[in-house]
């Protein structure tokens, strides 16, 4: 049964996992499973959707500059008045217009993958086993990148094939254990981005991604029952409080260099739920 303490732990698993390149799809599986939660897979839906929402909400406030700035350049009003801001001395207007348009760009592969092979990937998620060798596949990932942690390449300047490439990339997040933010900073990395950028860029990209998703899932909310939905306002506020401070922790340990480290983690996590599944 989902209790309401039980709701805070995954909360707090989502907000820790969701800004790490981790895969928290992975970890929530693999909680749920060892936490022997066995609610329908409606209720189950609609818990995740509130814990998104949560970490959603998360990264509005922590990029709200940079959203701000990216999307309201082309408004004329808001222009001026966000030139005040710090992100628009980062980024200049031109390379402000021309970036939002890149953001949007890079989620359209993922948008199109997921809208027509949803419940494939879905059904998915239900196998422990196949998320942790994905979780496997992530760490392999992340640990490629040991050997591009020192480019340049600034945000403002990421072209249109980098961005491209970056999206296509993000395809691979649909399945279980691979992670969003691996995968698609991992991308980055790859195409010449300097670590902050890649870091920018793939949650500037999250934030439309699981936006989306948020609203096509919402029709899940109407299966939780009445005890449920408290339940799933303490997660979803779990999720938010510590998702808020994990991206100021990964935007730091990106700048330190730190990312390629998450492999060990992916790797031995993945390992202990194979041996787990596999003999005990």
């Amino acid at each position: 049964m989902l209790t309401w303490y039980k709701a805070i732990v995954l909360g707090f698993v989502q907000g820790a996992t969701e800004f790490f390149p981790v895969s928290s799809s992975a970890h929530l599986v693999i909680a749920q499973n060892w936490m022997g939660i066995r609610e329908s897979a409606q209720t189950m839906a609609a818990f995740d959707v509130s814990l998104h929402v949560g970490t959603l909400v998360a990264a509005i406030l922590f990029f709200r500059w940079d959203l701000a700035w990216l999307f309201g350049v082309w408004i004329k009003p808001w222009r001026a008045k966000l030139k005040t801001k710090q992100i628009s001395t980062a980024i200049k207007e031109p390379s402000a217009r021309r970036l939002g348009g890149l953001v949007i760009l890079g989620i359209i592969p993922v948008c199109f993958v997921g809208v027509f092979f949803h419940q494939f990937f879905e059904d998915l998620f239900s196998d422990t086993m196949m998320v942790a060798l994905f979780l496997l596949i992530t760490g392999a990932i992340i640990n490629a990148t040991r050997k591009v942690q020192n480019n340049t390449v600034l945000l403002e300047n990421i072209t249109f094939k980098q961005a491209f490439l970056i999206g296509v990339a993000q395809i691979f997040s649909i399945l279980p254990g691979i992670s969003r933010s691996g995968t698609s900073i991992s991308a980055g990395l790859f195409v010449k981005l300097n670590p902050e950028s890649s870091f920018r860029f793939s949650f500037l990209m999250m934030i439309p991604i699981v936006g989306g998703a948020v609203i096509l899932e919402l029709r899940h909310l109407s299966h939780m029952a009445p005890p449920m939905i408290l339940s799933a306002f303490l997660g979803a506020v779990m999720a938010g409080f510590v998702g808020y401070n994990c991206i100021g922790l990964m935007l730091n340990w990106m700048r330190q260099g730190k990312f390629a480290n998450f492999a060990y983690y992916c790797w031995t996590l993945g390992t202990l739920v194979i041996l787990k599944e596999m003999f005990f």
